[in-house]
């Protein structure tokens, strides 16, 4: 008897029907390493939950903009879902942010008014670092800053605790310009910063790969591929194990059976369609 099961696919056809359901996105033409574009995705949402403001030292919003402002620290303090006030292009699984991706900083727009989902787009944006705990209002800027050197000395200036993990220690980063920074972005090439008062940082975002997408929605990608792969190897080796149960659910003597794979919260599922079991794993038993 021969299990005939492909958990990878599974996984990545699970992450595409949350794709779909979930955020509305298209990903028919989403062929080939889809996990990269899920966790890409996750990473340029920002979570609904409640956060504490923390406010720049030299934090200035246009009068003109102040009712979004308000209106988004609001939320911001409420809990409340931030996803209309990001980019309309939120919504495309194939799109990246090179700006998060080096310096982990977001682009809000301060629209007041609500329509089709999103607010009406402003030429200045909010950037702000967020995090599970803390949104970091770090300034509002024109509408293409993105390479703009004050954002990381403002957050490094008034929160050097919460970038310290990106400290580059004994190396010491050259200052580019923001033209320069823009070329590098635009060939997904990572680059230090070295702030006014000699600090190093590296991507604080956690760097691009050669595709564009963040570096950690690939190794998010090989971490939870070995994983599966464990998991296959494992219902293997529980073969004689699993067939009294497959015996009890009506399995005789079929040389293969169909195995899929089922994700829940707290563990991992090996489902036998066919038979209406399924076999329950916890990490710990990979």
């Amino acid at each position: 008897m021969k299990f005939i099961m492909d958990f990878k696919a599974d996984w990545h056809e699970i992450l595409k029907e949350i794709m779909r359901n979930e955020w509305g996105m298209d990903t028919k033409g989403l062929t080939t390493d889809i996990p990269v574009h899920y966790f890409n995705a996750v990473q340029r949402r920002i979570t609904a939950r409640r956060r504490t403001l923390l406010i720049s030292d030299t934090f200035q919003c246009p009068a003109e903009h102040q009712a979004g402002w308000d209106f988004i620290r609001q939320k911001v303090t409420d809990g409340q879902d931030l996803t209309p006030h990001l980019s309309k292009l939120i919504n495309n699984p194939e799109e990246t942010d090179p700006m998060l991706n080096d310096w982990g900083v977001y682009h809000l727009h301060l629209g007041t008014d609500i329509q089709n989902g999103f607010a009406r787009r402003t030429g200045p944006l909010l950037f702000a670092r967020v995090t599970d705990e803390h949104f970091y209002a770090v300034d509002v800027y024109s509408h293409g800053a993105w390479t703009e050197s004050e954002v990381v000395e403002t957050v490094h200036r008034n929160w050097p605790e919460s970038v310290a993990s990106w400290v580059m220690h004994g190396v010491r980063g050259d200052r580019l310009s923001d033209t320069q920074r823009a070329a590098l972005r635009k060939k997904h090439t990572n680059s230090f910063f070295l702030t006014k008062d000699g600090t190093t940082y590296g991507p604080i975002g956690g760097g691009t790969a050669a595709s564009g997408h963040n570096i950690s929605s690939v190794f998010q990608m090989d971490v939870e591929h070995d994983r599966l792969e464990a998991l296959e190897r494992r219902l293997v080796e529980i073969k004689e194990d699993v067939m009294p149960e497959l015996k009890k659910a009506g399995y005789t003597d079929a040389e293969e059976v169909i195995t899929k794979l089922v994700l829940t919260e707290k563990f991992y599922a090996a489902l036998f369609p066919d038979y209406q079991l399924q076999i329950s794993f916890y990490p710990r038993d990979i």
